[in-house]
């Protein structure tokens, strides 16, 4: 197997002697051929990165995360053993952090915000289906309409019946 290093910390490269689990051979230069020696059309080439780089692209294991830190601190131009090193390696560690606590705050509000509109749908519903109540136009409602059970009243209620 090819170790190709990017910046000081290896990163494995798929060796011509290799094969993928479609047939194809990866070749150095960049080409990708399958067994039968034919080149693949370009389309193809570019639909295959597509779905790898799609498929991927959450895939990665806290060991190659860990190895790309490292890279990019020593991209920085920091050395590996430093004080310097160290305090780069914390610092991204941190914005990740930060950058997962701000996702999980987006995602609560989103929930929230899903929440009180779906109650005060559901207040509406029960409003409605309260004033319709004796109103022969429309059905009474029952388990299956859209709104729900008040268990202050114990009626149905939804958004096209009346209570009783």
């Amino acid at each position: 197997m090819n170790n190709w290093f990017h910046g000081k910390f290896g990163v494995q490269f798929i060796g011509k002697d290799q094969i993928c689990s479609s047939g194809d051979t990866a070749v150095p230069n960049g080409r990708v051929e399958n067994s039968r020696g034919r080149r693949l059309s370009t389309v193809a080439k570019l639909g295959l990165a597509a779905a790898c780089v799609l498929g991927l692209a959450a895939c990665v294991t806290p060991q190659e995360r860990h190895a790309m830190d490292q890279n990019q601190c020593y991209a920085f131009g920091f050395e590996p053993g430093t004080d310097a090193f160290a305090e780069c390696m914390m610092g991204l560690h941190q914005q990740r952090a930060v950058a997962q606590a701000n996702s999980n705050l987006y995602w609560q509000a989103q929930l929230a915000e899903q929440n009180r509109r779906r109650e005060a749908r559901q207040d509406l519903y029960k409003i409605a289906s309260l004033q319709r109540s004796g109103d022969p136009r429309f059905p009474v409602c029952g388990a299956s309409s859209d709104g729900g059970m008040d268990h202050r009243t114990m009626t149905w209620y939804g958004p096209n019946c009346r209570a009783r």
